[in-house]
């Protein structure tokens, strides 16, 4: 009977073998394949994207402004690059995201995860982070001025000491950042 199961299991298998390579040959696509980092490049102004799970997305090189990323799921994202004027990143998940060079004025991270997050030269010139988590968030040369840190959580002053700001950042008590040039 055992013999019986063996022989069964490796038809099945020669079957299933066969029937994949068959269905590829005619596949009109060519090769199928999985992306499991999606992209949404381009221009996208004005778009809700509220409450959507785009880990592990590629924004980068991309237009956002007023867009609507509240509660969303960034993680990991990679959105280097790319403008999101005035966009709403309210309680959005972006640990461990990129935003390189990202241009980010005036946009609002209330309650959003930024941990681990690298915004080198990033632009969140009057940017809203009440109540953020910015926990080891590199802001090497990022432009803060304006910006209203106040109340963001796991700020230190190493992180401030790479960034630069104005005489309206505001920031919690005893912490300080240099002037842009």
């Amino acid at each position: 009977m055992l013999t019986h199961l063996r022989t069964a299991l490796v038809a099945a298998i020669a079957v299933s073998a066969i029937w994949a390579a068959d269905a590829a040959a005619f596949w009109p696509f060519g090769k199928p394949r999985v992306d499991l980092a999606p992209s949404y490049g381009g221009a996208c102004e004005g778009c809700d994207l509220s409450g959507r799970i785009l880990a592990g997305a590629r924004l980068s090189d991309s237009n956002f402004n007023n867009s609507d990323f509240s509660s969303a799921v960034l993680m990991r994202a990679n959105a280097s690059g790319s403008e999101f004027a005035d966009a709403n990143f309210t309680d959005a998940d972006m640990r461990r995201s990129r935003l390189v060079g990202a241009v980010c004025p005036r946009a609002v991270f209330a309650r959003a995860m930024l941990n681990n997050a690298d915004a080198r030269g990033a632009n969140f010139r009057r940017a809203d982070f009440t109540e953020a988590n910015v926990s080891r968030m590199n802001f090497e040369a990022a432009d803060i001025s304006g910006a209203d840190l106040r109340t963001a959580q796991g700020l230190t002053q190493p992180q401030l000491d790479r960034a630069c700001g104005d005489r309206r950042t505001r920031l919690p008590r005893g912490l300080r950042v240099r002037v842009c040039d």
